[in-house]
């Protein structure tokens, strides 16, 4: 109850957890994981970073070790209003790269939209993008693109439940977390809806001027790659396909060390 009158009816956001990490004299990284994950997702990444950046991670509303509302609708402006309100209280002093993967990328593409000035540099990886079916051209995208979304509304149909999840799992590649913490149920669930379903990534995108890198593997079950490269419409946008599936693997941390070399 206080929790709601808190945060839901005086609308004060959320704090969420952050992990620090390399030396914070150096230009700061501000990194944000996928649905149903968390900053340790990052491990086999930070390694390569850390030599040259201070690293920060963040658990996302609902996941890892940041507050779980379960009364939370877990609109992408939630999640945007607890990030701002954290990063703000990082005091970081300058302009800071942020990394954004699969939903961290729908986040950061958009809060760069609303704080450009804060950033130096944005980079998207694995970012699902799903246009309107009718706007997308291809006939091969439009249906690979159909099957995701229609993949999404069967999880979050009320029949689903988390033993069904479980099953479905050893299927279809699905985020283990959901099962390993049920409470992120909910928080799963409803971003998905709101944050994947619902996204503007292509819109957000287009509101910049700030170098923007986007990559993604060729092997990702839930990135269609026709969709990414509408973002290289902008100018700014430059796209790093790479030999790689949806995880953050070490082949990830190598690439973005050599993109940030540039």
């Amino acid at each position: 109850m206080f929790d709601y009158l808190l945060h839901g009816i005086l609308g004060r956001p959320y704090r969420l957890h952050v992990e620090h990490s390399g030396d914070r004299s150096k230009p700061a990284v501000v990194l944000l994981h996928g649905i149903a994950a968390s900053g340790d997702d990052w491990r086999k990444v930070l390694p390569y970073l850390e030599p040259d950046f201070h690293c920060i991670t963040i658990d996302l509303l609902g996941f890892g070790q940041s507050p779980k509302p379960q009364w939370l609708s877990y609109k992408l402006e939630d999640h945007l209003r607890s990030l701002y309100h954290t990063m703000n209280k990082l005091h970081l002093g300058r302009q800071f790269i942020l990394i954004g993967h699969s939903l961290g990328s729908l986040l950061a593409a958009r809060y760069a939209s609303e704080h450009q000035p804060n950033l130096s540099r944005l980079l998207l990886l694995s970012p699902p993008v799903y246009p309107p079916l009718g706007s997308i051209k291809s006939p091969t995208a439009r249906r690979l693109t159909g099957l995701l979304l229609t993949m999404y509304k069967f999880l979050r149909d009320e029949k689903m439940t988390p033993e069904t999840y479980r099953r479905l799992g050893f299927i279809v590649p699905l985020p283990k977390g959901v099962t390993k913490q049920p409470e992120i149920w909910v928080p799963f669930m409803r971003t998905l809806k709101e944050c994947i379903e619902k996204q503007t990534i292509l819109s957000d995108v287009k509101t910049l001027d700030l170098p923007v890198d986007v990559c993604y593997g060729s092997l990702d079950q839930v990135v269609v790659s026709s969709n990414v490269e509408l973002l290289a419409r902008n100018q700014n946008v430059r796209l790093h396909p790479f030999l790689n599936t949806h995880d953050l693997t070490t082949r990830y941390g190598k690439l973005l060390a050599k993109i940030l070399e540039t």
